[in-house]
């Protein structure tokens, strides 16, 4: 049985959990949350360097990683951009929508199962749009489904790519900066 594997699907899967960062209060212990948030990946990168330089692998990481940045240092860089540049709404679908749509992808290519791609994944990134959006906003219904199907054609094409930038940054961010970008559209419109 692969640990690692499991251990990276495990983590991918409870990655809402870092949406608590909404519930936190501003300050803890007179630090404001973001500069908390700055310290974490400033320790997450100065990990990573370290790593990159001894050649090492940590559990859960694939081989390939040995001479690049690492998927959970590219998640780092995006969850950190996410809380700080974007809406919260769009900040929740993006971040559910990466935690359970790239395994899932992840599960269909390593059973074979791709005769259900790309449909199946974009059917439930576009209901984890449609539901955040819905329980987290006041958007009306038909710029839900709007945002919800761009988004899902998005973040579903993100992923497909092999590039140095690992598919955790490029699901989370790309998709993030479509759907904020649709959001704005539809409000300049008067659709929101």
């Amino acid at each position: 049985m692969d640990y690692g594997h499991l251990f990276r699907r495990g983590f991918h899967l409870c990655a809402p959990a870092f949406l608590v960062y909404y519930l936190l209060p501003d300050k803890i212990f007179w630090i404001p949350k973001e500069v908390l948030v700055l310290i974490v990946l400033f320790a997450v990168l100065l990990l990573e360097a370290v790593r990159l330089f001894t050649g090492r692998i940590f559990f859960g990481l694939r081989e390939y990683e040995r001479g690049q940045i690492s998927a959970y240092a590219w998640a780092a860089i995006g969850l950190t951009a996410a809380l700080f540049f974007f809406p919260m709404p769009l900040v929740i679908c993006s971040v559910v929508g990466l935690a359970w749509t790239d395994p899932l992808i992840g599960e269909m290519r390593k059973k074979r199962k791709m005769r259900y791609y790309p449909a199946l994944p974009f059917i439930m990134y576009f209901l984890i749009v449609a539901t955040s959006l819905i329980l987290f906003s006041d958007i009306h219904l038909i710029s839900v489904l709007i945002i919800g199907i761009v988004g899902s054609i998005v973040a579903i094409s993100a992923e497909k790519p092999k590039t140095p930038v690992d598919d955790d940054f490029l699901m989370l961010i790309v998709p993030l900066v479509v759907m904020t970008l649709v959001y704005w559209y539809l409000s300049i419109a008067g659709l929101i």
